[in-house]
């Protein structure tokens, strides 16, 4: 059993623990208060892209994660519906790796109090398990006020982070992609002037054939009427000296 269950077993009923004696009252829910206004938590704007840029998803190898392989799912419309694990993994280490080493994150904050809800997970009202979790750690220190403003900077944490993987796709993309369009681009214009040429070239050779046919044709039409009139004479001059040898 966990230190936060430990705590709240005198007050809360947790599952597992029913299984081993007899349950145990839930104490009355507080009168519900009056929903404060609430804040408006956003993300950092993204910055202009700045030059060399880095992070460690596109310029250098990520820690490694062992997961199975993970084929991702998409919408009809081709978009990607769910994140890929490593991506989700990657987003837990950079909140856990700031909570430990960042100066802002010392001590009892947002993260611990997500955290800890987990460990109550078997109250089912939602409010009374937010209330519960926030009530023991106020004992380490915990305030609304740093619950609220730990919350916002591990926005800004992932907004940071999310711009510098924007930024460095970007760079990336220009750098390894944009070249090779511009050499498709390069070579369908070269494709176009050669699919020109070729039009050129094969209405140039239709119309070469069609003289060479013509000249064909009137040559073989001279040649054979040259040689058609050349044999006329010869079997008109055979024919005379036939007769000639016959009447002398």
């Amino acid at each position: 059993m966990s230190f936060l269950k430990q705590l709240l077993t005198p007050f809360v009923e947790f599952e597992n623990d029913s299984k081993q004696g007899p349950a145990k009252p839930n104490p009355p829910a507080a009168a519900p208060q009056p929903a404060p206004a609430t804040p408006s938590f956003l993300p950092p704007p993204a910055p202009a892209v700045p030059e060399n840029v880095q992070h460690p998803l596109v310029n250098g190898p990520a820690a490694p994660v062992t997961i199975p392989d993970h084929v991702p799912t998409y919408s009809a419309g081709g978009t990607i519906t769910e994140p890929l694990p490593e991506h989700e993994q990657y987003f837990e280490r950079l909140i856990d790796e700031a909570n430990a080493r960042d100066p802002l994150f010392q001590g009892t904050d947002y993260k611990e109090f997500v955290d800890s809800k987990l460990d109550i997970d078997d109250i089912q009202d939602e409010a009374l398990k937010y209330q519960t979790a926030y009530n023991v750690l106020k004992s380490t220190g915990l305030t609304k006020e740093k619950l609220l403003s730990t919350g916002q900077e591990y926005l800004n944490l992932i907004g940071r982070d999310l711009n510098a993987f924007q930024s460095a796709h970007t760079q990336q993309y220009q750098k390894e992609v944009r070249p090779k369009e511009e050499l498709i681009q390069q070579k369908a214009q070269e494709l176009q002037t050669l699919t020109q040429r070729l039009t050129t070239l094969k209405a140039e050779i239709n119309q070469i054939s069609q003289e060479i046919t013509l000249t064909k044709d009137k040559m073989n039409t001279t040649k054979n009427s040259f040689l058609l009139a050349g044999e006329n004479k010869q079997r008109e001059i055979q024919t005379e000296l036939h007769k000639i040898t016959q009447h002398f």
